[in-house]
């Protein structure tokens, strides 16, 4: 790896780590630089996994009093761990070629996910009383969601949070910490997945893991002094740039 190559998966991960401090979407920036390195779309995905589970770490334990009493814990944790190991397998096995062909796809999901975020969670908040309070349904939907984290995760704690809202499941703090909980599930089973698989660049990995965390602690400082709506934007622009560019790679 050049220096210029390692300075720039450096700078992509620094953004990246930053973002998902304010606002989320890092995996919109850490998997195209790694693709645009070079990487095969598989590794670049199992790479950049690695890359960003101790910020989800990180965050995590900044929950640890959130998190206490959840009755909840338990049960979606082992849905969590199942549904990510499942999706990590499935990136392991998966022909490169429909791999290639699922990542436009992927990546326009994620951005669409991010962009309407607020619009989703409140609809699913508002819907939840026609919703049964089953807790096999709470479950079946965590192990979905799961599997979808386990194979890309962009989006992923969205999704979580408008499966919460849903089910009304408690407070918006509450079900933020045990989203942000159920992603270091999700992520570490996936990291150890691809790991054994052997698919994980480790020196991009390695320079992408210190760009993080180094903007995750810049991103906690900026949270304080720009409207997360600004950077939402730039990365919902990003991720629509990215979309179109990935169809063209794929389809043109």
């Amino acid at each position: 790896m050049t220096l210029t190559l390692a300075l720039a998966l450096f700078a992509a991960a620094f953004a990246a780590g930053a973002l998902n401090a304010v606002a989320g979407g890092g995996t919109l920036l850490t998997f195209p630089a790694l693709v645009a390195a070079g990487l095969p779309p598989i590794v670049a995905n199992a790479t950049s996994s690695v890359s960003q589970w101790p910020g989800y770490v990180a965050s995590s334990l900044a929950f640890r009093r959130e998190l206490a009493g959840q009755r909840q814990f338990a049960g979606m944790s082992v849905a969590s761990l199942a549904g990510g190991l499942l999706g990590a397998w499935l990136v392991t096995v998966v022909s490169p070629r429909l791999f290639d062909v699922l990542i436009p796809w992927l990546i326009l999901l994620a951005t669409a996910m991010f962009a309407f975020s607020a619009t989703l969670t409140r609809w699913m908040g508002r819907h939840a009383a026609n919703v049964g309070r089953s807790r096999g349904g709470l479950l079946a939907g965590q192990f979905v969601v799961s599997i979808y984290g386990g194979f890309f995760g962009g989006g992923m704690g969205i999704m979580m949070l408008a499966l919460y809202s849903l089910f009304a499941l408690d407070t918006l703090t509450r079900m933020n910490a045990l989203k942000t909980w159920l992603s270091v599930v999700i992520s570490g089973v996936a990291v150890v997945t691809f790991i054994v698989a052997g698919i994980i660049d480790w020196p991009a990995a390695i320079v992408m893991l210190a760009g993080t965390i180094v903007g995750g602690i810049a991103g906690a400082r900026l949270a304080r002094r720009l409207p997360a709506i600004w950077l939402k934007r730039v990365v919902v622009a990003l991720g629509s740039v990215l979309t179109l560019a990935f169809f063209w790679k794929v389809y043109g």
